[in-house]
C-alpha cells in the first residue's frame, strides 16, 4: 500500500509473467484454550514468482506508520481508515473477529473476471474518486488514467479477454506453496 515500485510490469511482482497469490489467515498467538476461527487476528498476503517467494510491500502512505504493515490486522485497519478519512464499516460490522465467526461457518470461493459499469474499474488501479486530488492518501490507487476502462472500450478492444485460475489449494500455513 503506496509502494508504486512493488506490484506491475516489471516491478517487485511481475505481473507480465505467470505469479502465485498466497492469502494466510493467522489466528491467535498462542491459541485461546479453545481456540476457534473467531480468534482470527491478521490476514497476510505473498506472491511467489519465478520459485521465490516475495513478502508483501510495506505500507508508505502518508497519515500511517512508515513500514508499519504489510498484512490486514485490526491496527491496519484503523490506521488505514483514519489516514483516509474513510468510515469505519469493516470494524462497525465486528472486523476480523465477525470475519473469523463467518470463517468458521464455512464460505464460498469465488473468482472472476469482469469489468465495471458503474465505476469503471478506477476504484481498483486508478485515482479514484476521480474529482479528488491525488495527493489525498487512499485516491491514487495504481497507475490507469482516470479516462479508462470504460466498459464498453474495454468489451470491444479485447473481446477475447481471459484469467487462469489454477492450483487452487488450502492447508496449514506454508503447505500450499
Amino acid at each position: 500500500m503506496g509502494n508504486k515500485a512493488f506490484y506491475g510490469p516489471s516491478m517487485t511482482v511481475d505481473t507480465t509473467k505467470k505469479f502465485t497469490v498466497v492469502t494466510q489467515f493467522l489466528f491467535s498467538d498462542p491459541p485461546s484454550t479453545n481456540p476457534t476461527l473467531t480468534d482470527l487476528m491478521e490476514i497476510r498476503r505473498l506472491y511467489v514468482q519465478d520459485g521465490v517467494v516475495i513478502q508483501n510491500s510495506k505500507t508508505s502512505i502518508s497519515g500511517m506508520p512508515v513500514g508499519a504493515y504489510d498484512s490486514i490486522s485490526e491496527y491496519f485497519c484503523d490506521d488505514q481508515k483514519a489516514a483516509f478519512g474513510d468510515r469505519t464499516q469493516f470494524q462497525a460490522k465486528g472486523g476480523l473477529t465477525q470475519m473469523g465467526t463467518a470463517l468458521e461457518k464455512g464460505m464460498v470461493l469465488v473468482l472472476s473476471i469482469w469489468d465495471d459499469h458503474t465505476a469503471n474499474m478506477l476504484w481498483l488501479d486508478s485515482s479514484y474518486p476521480v474529482d479528488a486530488n491525488a495527493s489525498t492518501p487512499g485516491v491514487a490507487r495504481g497507475s490507469c488514467p482516470t479516462d479508462s476502462g470504460d466498459p464498453g472500450d474495454v468489451e470491444n478492444q479485447y473481446p477475447d479477454a481471459s484469467v487462469t485460475f489454477s492450483n487452487i489449494r488450502v492447508g496449514d500455513l506454508g503447505s500450499t506453496f
